[in-house]
């Protein structure tokens, strides 16, 4: 996909929470990214538009199917682990639009830091939005990290046998500027990897 077809997906995606046509207005949006609290007002907004069992826009699409991102998230973790011969650890991702996580042991990884060449364990994320998937180094230190290609093959593999959708690292590291910065507060150095692959 070329970076205007990933603009246009993540914006889709990306349903405002507390739209102003539901009654908001910009004064109380701004309200929220000043003072960092959520007024009532928004929350009855946002709330109303939440049908019992459905997802919030936010943490899940409102039309969430927990049972079937569950079931293509094993299949995943299990293609994963038959693609490196080892068990690959899973993890779920609470108050956050990440569905969750697998861990790639960094013994068979061939990805390695640029300078010291340390094995590094990678980490594959999925999102709860849209069947978008993350992936790179587990270690918080690893900034200046290389996924090597052969690990980039088996994860893409592993990804697109199920229909999951690799974002690009520079798209999930541009500034998040969706309808929801509200969210993330008054400073708002949010990403796009902020919104769809870390806690809200």
């Amino acid at each position: 996909m070329s970076d205007a077809e990933w603009w246009s997906l993540l914006r889709e995606l990306d349903e405002p929470v507390a739209p102003v046509e539901h009654g908001l207005s910009p004064e109380s949006l701004t309200r929220v990214m000043v003072e960092g609290v959520v007024p009532q007002s928004v929350l009855a907004v946002s709330n109303a538009r939440v049908q019992p069992g459905a997802g919030d826009g936010l943490e899940m699409p409102r039309h969430f199917d927990r049972a079937a991102t569950q079931g293509r998230f094993d299949r995943l973790a299990e293609r994963l682990s038959e693609a490196y011969g080892c068990r690959c650890d899973v993890g779920l991702a609470q108050d956050s639009a990440c569905f969750g996580s697998i861990w790639i042991p960094a013994e068979v990884s061939r990805s390695r830091t640029k300078r010291t060449r340390i094995p590094l364990s990678l980490s594959v994320s999925v999102s709860n939005f849209g069947g978008l998937a993350a992936c790179g180094s587990s270690a918080p230190w690893a900034h200046t990290s290389h996924l090597h290609p052969d690990d980039r093959a088996r994860i893409e593999g592993a990804l697109s046998g199920l229909d999951y959708l690799l974002v690009p690292e520079h798209i999930l590291a541009a500034p998040y500027d969706g309808p929801n910065g509200w969210v993330f507060g008054p400073t708002n150095d949010a990403t796009w990897s902020t919104r769809f692959f870390e806690p809200l």
